[in-house]
């Protein structure tokens, strides 16, 4: 537990495109789905940056 109040936030550190060939499926109308071939991935590289009283480790009971 945090004596203080904490923040949160995620900063993205990174993003690139992996080329991949690959299916994905996305909505067609009300209730059907379509096969799509994408040729590559977004990847993004987040970290959850904690502001606060850092004294303890998250978990701890003290």
């Amino acid at each position: 537990m945090h004596s203080v109040d904490t923040k949160s936030e995620i900063v993205k550190i990174l993003h690139f495109k992996q080329f991949y060939k690959h299916y994905v499926f996305v909505e067609d109308g009300e209730v059907g789905r379509k096969k799509v071939l994408k040729n590559y991935i977004d990847v993004n590289v987040c970290i959850d940056m904690v502001c606060g009283d850092t004294q303890y480790e998250l978990g701890s009971e003290e």
